[in-house]
């Protein structure tokens, strides 16, 4: 374990970082993808007169 003070705006932050062996820690998962936004509504036409 490994720990550092970081400043950040200058406000300091003590924060400590866990060394693990190369490889140990498993890939992240894929972000799922956004959903296609919804097609616009067509206008209603005009009544006529």
């Amino acid at each position: 374990m490994k720990y550092y003070t970081i400043t950040v705006n200058g406000v300091a932050y003590s924060v400590s970082v866990e060394e693990t062996a190369a490889g140990a820690a498993p890939a992240p998962a894929a972000a799922p993808a956004p959903a296609p936004a919804p097609a616009a509504a067509p206008a209603p036409a005009a009544a006529p007169a």
